[in-house]
């Protein structure tokens, strides 16, 4: 091997490990999601909470920013959201169709989905 090809391969080999590790050297843990029982790297993981948010863009308005007496989702506090889509899935809130879409998320992703909806401004 040559020593161009060495070096470049080394410096890859660091920068992967620097990816992982943090500057005092304690590995940080990385972020996966769990899809369909698969546990998935944060880019995909992102992906997936916006495509499951954009379900409820249909009532809730464009990025949950609502134009109707349907309440908005965007600036939500998250533990606000999270609390609510919970009580819809187990039946202690009353309403018309939430409980269907309650019921079709994950507990993590009613926090995924909080998170994304308290950045929207």
């Amino acid at each position: 091997m040559k020593l161009k090809d060495t070096l470049a391969l080394a410096a890859t080999a660091m920068l992967m490990c620097y990816s992982s590790v943090g500057l005092a050297g304690k590995a940080k843990p990385a972020k996966v999601c769990l899809i369909a029982g698969w546990e998935n790297p944060a880019s995909v993981c992102v992906a997936h909470t916006k495509i499951i948010a954009a379900t409820c863009f249909n009532c809730h308005g464009s990025n949950g920013k609502s134009s109707t007496a349907i309440p908005s989702l965007a600036g939500q506090d998250k533990e606000y959201f999270v609390t609510v889509m919970k009580e819809f899935r187990d039946n202690k809130r009353d309403a018309t169709v939430m409980r269907k879409y309650a019921l079709g998320y994950t507990d993590d992703e009613y926090e995924a989905m909080g998170e994304f909806f308290a950045k929207v401004k």
